[in-house]
């Protein structure tokens, strides 16, 4: 079962933005991961201007789903995201913004967005272009207009575990209480659109391996309401928050708080399914 991100109901897509910019800010005062956490907490704020400005456009139809009629609109909008990366991003991702300052002036980077657009929308292969499609995918899947599909010959190793609605990768998952005696069930959140996939209880986020001898469940006594869901047969992992631990968690920022988990799970062969905000 796939659906709009539980953090859009009853909000705006922008106010989901600032939701999330709050949360960060929160928690770098008391984690150990400030850094990246306000990071993050601007990261949100700069795409919660591109959501509200979408917003506005699209009051008049103005989104199609097809990324190079809808670039016209954004162009403008995606600059404070640019302007926020090139200046508080880390070393790499300044170098990013300004190959994507170079491509195209006037539209910045445009036939390198609409490149990542059809062919891989992986934050592995662009942070960048994801920070700055992420606000016009989400803004699509609120309001139900469907993207258009990617080529069919992008990288077969993404495969059908993408998202059913946009194509990106989960970068996060969560638990949740059941209903009345159920365990508690697993969801996987979209990095790209926000949607939130319901996953069976044995199987792996990224290949779907379902033998429990092939998966490995990691945790740490550090972080009581993370845990690291690997596969031995992809070599893959997926972090998952408990929110019954905290049901004011919000799981991508939470996740940004247990970076030396992702930074163990690599020392041991794993790799994540889609790398997190900290491009990890």
């Amino acid at each position: 079962m796939t659906r709009s991100s539980w953090l859009h109901r009853d909000t705006t897509v922008a106010e989901t933005f600032q939701r999330r910019a709050a949360r960060a800010d929160l928690l770098s005062k008391s984690s150990g991961e400030e850094e990246v956490l306000r990071f993050a907490a601007g990261l949100h704020r700069a795409q919660a201007e591109v959501a509200a400005g979408l917003q506005a456009q699209e009051a008049d139809g103005a989104l199609s789903g097809t990324l190079d009629q809808d670039l016209p609109v954004l162009a403008e909008l995606l600059e404070g995201v640019v302007r926020y990366c090139g200046k508080q991003g880390p070393q790499g991702l300044r170098a990013s913004v300004a190959a994507h300052r170079s491509h195209a002036p006037g539209s910045p980077g445009a036939a390198a967005l609409l490149d990542w657009w059809r062919t891989s929308r992986s934050g592995r292969v662009s942070y960048l272009a994801r920070a700055l499609l992420r606000p016009y995918a989400e803004t699509l899947a609120s309001r139900g207009v469907a993207p258009e599909p990617m080529d069919p010959s992008r990288p077969s190793r993404w495969g059908h575990r993408g998202c059913s609605s946009c194509g990106g990768l989960a970068w996060i998952g969560w638990r949740r209480s059941g209903n009345g005696d159920e365990a508690a069930a697993r969801y996987l959140g979209c990095g790209l659109c926000g949607r939130e996939q319901q996953l069976a209880r044995i199987a792996c986020a990224a290949c779907g391996e379902s033998d429990p001898d092939k998966l490995a469940v990691f945790a740490t006594e550090q972080h009581p309401a993370v845990r690291l869901e690997a596969c031995d047969r992809c070599q893959r992992y997926v972090k998952s928050i408990d929110l019954t631990v905290d049901g004011l968690a919000i799981p991508e920022i939470d996740d940004l708080a247990s970076l030396s988990m992702d930074l163990w799970a690599a020392e041991q062969g794993y790799e994540r399914l889609e790398p997190s905000l900290a491009g990890v």
